[in-house]
């Protein structure tokens, strides 16, 4: 076995020369160096490394093809940033390092990862013993993930805890080429920095390569070749040039190809983007240009699912949008930081409203477009500025029910004085809905009332469900076929991958009023368990009162008590009141207690009740033991 260093050779021409000096082979006078070799290896039986044939990629690629045809017992192992691209070529991707798992629980310990293992063994070479702590295991767990599990970036900040505390490499590492640096001094200069590293790979793109691969940095996560040729083909480069130059980038290893289905999607390495995201604010290519185009390709992309998220195929729409989720927030940004972008930010607020509200990401709503419609130039186009306040209203119903009024409010104005009939009713359905919450039911009544008829007279079945759904909450849950339509949402709620906060408070009641006590405890389990996850006070606080109501049933009056004061506390954070429903089932199991508990329990309980944690409130309902 034989080993062919080639990093530090140059040219064209060299490689040959390189693999007879390793193995000893000597030219002949009057014959080419590669018949020399050929004649030499021919009787042999070996096996030949190639070691690093990137930057001589063409030259590595003929002599290894010649060796392969005239020396049937020489087999050859090429190491490689793309493949040689010859016959007889079978290529191994040499994988990642692991990196500690999304759900991957506790401490990070060596043994969890090879990046972590790496680190923590680097480290210790640098005399910097880490103890993989609650508090340090998290901190060694992002870092390797932030640095992609690329070994040479996890070496080189291994290297830096001399100098940093684990807390401050953590957050420098925006900066990581100028941080990453001082590697070993006898190893090649590609590999004292993480800039010479990545400098050395992008060195060897042809100008076209180069280009695509700045333009690529303004996308966020993965990506399909749609997005990359409406993104990226433009000027120099031609849409229809994309999927080969993006081929070229992958077998380079500068882009990553994840299998999605029968399809690819494709990545940059968080390390890569921001080195190509500097190339191309380098470059003086229009950067904006590039923004603007991924923009509307994901504005585009937003509207078109839109159309789809209504009826039977909504479920694979709402997953191409879950994939999708970082370049639209990525589009968002791109549009709200441009003075005109205002218009762009609206049509994604409404585009993603139906998106926003089954996957319950109503912060990230009213965040990008609370500051939209504060905008002059806003209401410019009447129609689309009420399109948004609906999605505004729906988003704020549960973090600040005044602006979901005002949103809800002015909504019904302009679509009144448009004169638009289906904007109108969606308008009237979300006012409906959010004084409903706001504990003002005879006034929701009346406009879920309006909102319906005139669903009915425009005869559009999809906004007629939509607004009885917005305003028939509490009649529903008395219907005697509430049940069954509720257990048929709850069977589809998978096939859109969605959780129903809603759907499954819902479903509780009127399981406590069929006398099936075990199922309403576990839909209201799960409401809690989803609340705790997303952060949804008000789905903790409707939780924690289905449960003391069902505890009041089974006689368990102070763990009742105990989850009333919970309930009331958590609902009270968000400064919203209890919805007529709830607030009547409240009453009627509130006022058991008092008959039931002395003065002094009822006193104990809710001081229990007001600093109850929503772990302690899932424990506590999951039948735990409390002492009174």
């Amino acid at each position: 076995m034989w080993l062919v260093e080639l990093a530090a050779v140059s040219g064209e021409d060299a490689v040959t020369a390189a693999i007879s000096a390793a193995l000893g082979i000597t030219e002949q006078p009057g014959r080419s160096a590669l018949d020399t070799l050929l004649d030499a290896l021919a009787p042999q039986d070996m096996l030949v490394v190639l070691d690093n044939c990137e930057h001589l990629i063409g030259s590595c690629a003929k002599a290894a093809d010649a060796i392969l045809r005239q020396c049937p017992r020489v087999r050859l192992v090429a190491t490689s940033r793309e493949p040689l691209g010859i016959g007889g070529e079978a290529l191994y991707r040499v994988p990642p390092m692991s990196l500690p798992g999304p759900d991957d629980g506790g401490p990070a310990a060596p043994g969890s990862s090879d990046a972590v293992a790496l680190f923590a063994e680097r480290s210790k070479e640098q005399g910097v013993l880490l103890s993989l702590d609650g508090e340090t295991g998290p901190l060694i767990a992002s870092i390797c993930v932030r640095l992609d599990g690329l070994p040479l970036a996890i070496e080189l900040a291994a290297a830096r805890l001399r100098s940093l505390s684990l807390s401050d490499l953590a957050g420098r590492l925006d900066q990581r080429f100028r941080l990453l640096t001082g590697g070993s001094r006898t190893a090649a200069a590609r590999q004292q920095t993480l800039q010479a590293a990545v400098d050395w790979s992008y060195s060897l793109l042809n100008a076209a390569e180069q280009s695509l691969l700045g333009r690529l940095s303004v996308f966020a996560g993965g990506f399909d070749l749609a997005a990359a040729e409406a993104v990226c083909g433009a000027g120099d480069i031609e849409r229809l040039e994309v999927t080969g130059l993006l081929g070229s980038l992958v077998d380079k290893s500068l882009v990553v190809a994840d299998p999605a289905g029968p399809a690819l999607r494709y990545r940059l390495l968080e390390t890569i983007r921001q080195f190509a995201a500097e190339r191309l604010a380098e470059t003086g290519e229009d950067q904006a240009a590039v923004e603007a185009a991924h923009c509307a390709h994901y504005l585009g992309a937003a509207e078109t699912a839109a159309l789809h998220l209504t009826g039977p195929e909504q479920g694979r729409w709402l997953a191409r949008l879950d994939a999708d989720r970082a370049n639209l927030g990525r589009a968002a940004v791109h549009a709200a930081r441009d003075p005109a972008g205002t218009a762009q930010v609206l049509r994604l607020g409404a585009a993603r409203r139906r998106y926003w509200i089954t996957r319950f990401r109503d912060e990230e709503a009213l965040a990008l477009l609370r500051p939209a419609l504060e905008s002059p130039q806003a209401p410019a186009d009447p129609r689309l500025f009420a399109a948004a306040l609906v999605t505004a209203a729906f988003a704020a119903r549960r973090l600040d029910i005044a602006a979901a009024r005002r949103f809800g409010e002015r909504a019904v104005k302009i679509a009144r004085q448009l004169g638009a009939a289906g904007l109108l009713i969606e308008s009237l359905g979300a006012l409906s809905y959010v004084c409903y919450r706001a504990g003002e039911p005879n006034r929701g009544l009346a406009l879920g009332q309006e909102a319906v008829e005139r669903a009915r007279q425009l005869g559009d079945d999809v906004l007629l469900g939509q607004s009885l759904a917005d305003y028939l909450v509490s009649d529903a849950l008395i219907h005697p076929a509430a049940r069954a339509y509720l257990q048929q949402a709850a069977r589809a709620g998978p096939e859109i991958g969605g959780e129903h906060l809603d759907l499954s408070i819902n479903m509780g009641w009127v399981l406590r009023q069929d006398n099936d006590p075990g199922a309403a405890r576990a839909s209201f389990h799960a409401v809690l368990r989803i609340s705790r996850r997303n952060g949804d006070r008000s789905g903790i606080a409707y939780a924690c009162l289905g449960l003391a109501c069902l505890a009041a049933d089974d006689g368990d009056w102070y763990r009742a008590a105990v989850l009333h004061d919970a309930a009331q506390a958590f609902l009270d954070r968000t400064g919203q009141p209890w919805e007529e429903l709830e607030a009547r089932y409240r009453q009627r199991s509130f006022s058991q207690l008092a008959t039931h508990l002395s003065q002094q329990q009822l006193e104990q309980a809710h001081a229990t009740g007001l600093t109850l944690s929503s772990g302690q409130a899932l424990d506590l309902a999951s039948g735990k033991a409390l002492r009174a």
